[in-house]
């Protein structure tokens, strides 16, 4: 297992140990339930009694395991991105790009992001990158998953991209543009494109692909040396 997942499975301050099957059972059936709930309730409108019936249980049973609903919270994210961490690292193996362009690589990367960003777990990803600004230490696990990527996907690319120098650089801004697109889908119903459109997913992989390759040119407008204001 990458380090990068250990990171991610440290004991939760207010979450209690669950040592015996029933104690995991009830605690995996409140994360099923918060993933739910959460993909139409945001985090602070989520009531421990509605989140407790959701789950088959009760409110005592709810703090039976978690002392508050930020504890409850934490460990949702934390389950949620040693899932993604799976994900990761099972779509973009570098022994399922043997013989591919880097056409596939971005084909894959886009369509492991998408399934991130449109599953089971998009409310509880919703809430974690709005508490960002407020719970500014969260952000470390996040960065490690950023991290991991860009190194993991820099590595399938290099092999297959001929303009090398300033990779990681170009690496790094394309994902940085790819997550925006799909977070500010996420937090923004009233775009003109959704997660489920091929459209969007299509000018994703065509964008990302575009910026790794790094043949563009810039065009001059306005004269010489000159840009309209």
């Amino acid at each position: 297992m990458d380090t990068t997942l250990l990171e991610l499975v440290d004991p939760i301050p207010g979450v209690r140990p669950a040592e015996q099957n029933r104690s995991r059972a009830l605690q995996d059936r409140f994360v099923t339930a918060g993933r739910e709930v959460l993909l139409s309730t945001r985090l602070d409108d989520l009531a421990i009694p509605a989140l407790a019936k959701a789950a088959n249980s009760s409110v005592g049973g709810f703090y039976s395991r978690f002392e508050t609903k930020d504890a409850f919270f934490e460990f949702l994210r934390h389950r949620m991105l040693t899932e993604h961490m799976t994900l990761y690292s099972e779509h973009l193996s570098p022994s399922r790009f043997d013989g591919k362009t880097r056409q596939d690589v971005s084909e894959a990367f886009v369509d492991v992001m998408l399934i991130v960003f449109s599953g089971h777990w998009r409310g509880v990803l919703r809430e974690a990158y709005a508490l960002l600004t407020l719970r500014p230490e969260s952000w470390a696990p996040m960065k490690a998953r950023g991290q991991y990527l860009r190194q993991r996907v820099t590595e399938l690319y290099s092999p297959l991209v001929s303009n090398r120098v300033g990779l990681e650089e170009r690496v790094s801004f394309a994902m940085q543009l790819l997550f925006s697109a799909l977070n500010n889908e996420m937090m923004n119903p009233n775009l003109s494109f959704s997660i489920k459109d091929e459209a969007f997913r299509r000018h994703l992989i065509v964008t990302l692909d575009t910026l790794v390759a790094g043949d563009l040119t810039l065009p001059v407008t306005g004269g010489e040396g000159k840009h309209d204001a």
